[in-house]
C-alpha cells in the first residue's frame, strides 16, 4: 500500500488546517508509521522524496537508494511529497527513548533525543577498546567495572600514570564521583601533550564542575598544576583540544616530571561551587 504521496487520491497541503497542530497521540501509530522513513525508520522531515507509486523516502537516505524499497520503483527526480512535509510540521513526535514521556515538534525531538536522560549511551571506552556495549546512563558504571575495571578511578580524586608517553595515541580513564561519571583522555600530538575531562550525562551539567592536573618531581621539589573545566560528551574534543581548553603541555616540559617514559599524575574533580584547595 502506497504511504501518503503523490497520488490523485492522496491528501493535499491545502486539506490541511495550517493553524491546528496535528498530535501524534490523537491521530495513533498509524500516522507515526507513514512519518518513519522506511530504510533508517527515523521520523522524515522536509524534503520528503516519492517513487512512482508514493512511497516516501527522507532525504538523507534518498541519494544512497537507486529504486524505492518498498516497492522497487524509480524514484520521480525532485519530487516532493509536500502533503506529509505539511502534516510532518504538525505533529507531536514522541521520544523514542525507552521511558521518556516527551512529546516535541519534529524540530525538537531529535533534539531533545540527543540529550535525553534516557537514551542510549556507548560504552565511554568503546573507541580505544572497540567495545560496542550501549545501554543506560544507570547501567554504565556497572558494565565499565565488569569489563574495563583496570580503566576505572573511584572518587573526585586519584593517582595515575601513564605509560610510554612519548608513544602514547590515546589514553583513557573513567572516573565515578559525585554520583557522576566522567571521562578523562590523554594523548601526545605534535610534541604536546593533551588531558582534559569529559561529563557524560546531560550536557547541561557538565559546567557543574571543574579539575585539576598535577604534576610533581619525585621528590615534590617542583610541581605544576592546571586546571579547566569538565566538558560534556557531546563536544568535540578535537576542538576542546584546539583552542586550548584542556591541559596542555609542551612536552620538553612534562618530561620533568617523567620517570623511564612514565608519567606520573594526580588528578581532582570538583563542583564548581567548592573552593578550590
Amino acid at each position: 500500500m502506497a504511504g501518503l504521496g503523490a497520488a490523485d487520491d492522496v491528501m493535499k497541503s491545502s486539506d490541511v488546517d495550517s493553524t491546528d497542530s496535528i498530535f501524534a497521540d490523537g491521530l495513533g501509530e498509524e500516522l507515526l508509521s507513514a512519518m518513519e522513513c522506511p530504510v533508517c525508520m527515523e521520523y522524515m522531515a522536509p524534503p520528503i522524496f516519492l517513487c512512482e507509486n508514493g512511497h516516501s523516502i527522507c532525504d538523507q537516505c534518498r541519494p544512497q537508494l537507486s529504486e524505492c524499497p518498498t516497492c522497487r520503483r524509480p524514484f520521480l527526480p525532485n519530487t516532493r511529497n509536500v502533503a506529509l512535509e505539511s502534516i510532518a510540521s504538525r505533529v507531536q513526535y514522541p521520544c523514542r527513548n525507552e521511558g521518556c514521556f516527551e512529546i516535541r515538534p519534529l524540530e525538537l525531538v531529535a533534539q531533545h533525543q540527543s540529550a535525553c536522560p534516557r537514551r542510549p549511551f556507548p560504552c565511554p571506552m568503546a573507541q580505544g577498546s572497540h567495545c560496542t556495549w550501549k545501554g543506560p546512563l544507570s547501567l554504565i558504571k556497572k558494565h565499565v567495572m565488569d569489563s574495563h575495571g583496570r580503566y576505572v578511578r573511584i572518587g573526585a580524586e586519584s593517582t595515575s600514570v601513564l605509560n610510554d608517553v612519548s608513544d602514547t595515541p590515546g589514553y583513557s580513564l573513567v572516573i565515578f564521583a559525585f554520583d557522576q561519571v566522567f571521562l578523562q583522555k590523554s594523548r601526545m600530538q605534535d610534541s604536546k601533550f593533551y588531558s582534559a575531562v569529559q561529563y557524560i550525562g546531560p550536557k547541561e551539567h557538565a559546567s557543574g564542575y571543574r579539575y585539576e592536573f598535577q604534576l610533581s618531581t619525585a621528590k615534590g621539589h617542583q610541581k605544576i598544576v592546571v586546571g579547566n573545566l569538565v566538558y560534556s560528551i557531546c563536544e568535540d574534543l578535537r576542538q576542546v583540544n584546539l583552542h586550548g581548553n584542556c591541559v596542555r603541555l609542551d612536552h620538553d616540559v612534562i618530561k620533568r616530571y617523567m620517570y623511564e617514559d612514565k608519567l606520573p599524575y594526580k588528578l581532582r574533580l570538583y563542583r564548581i561551587e567548592e573552593d578550590v584547595l
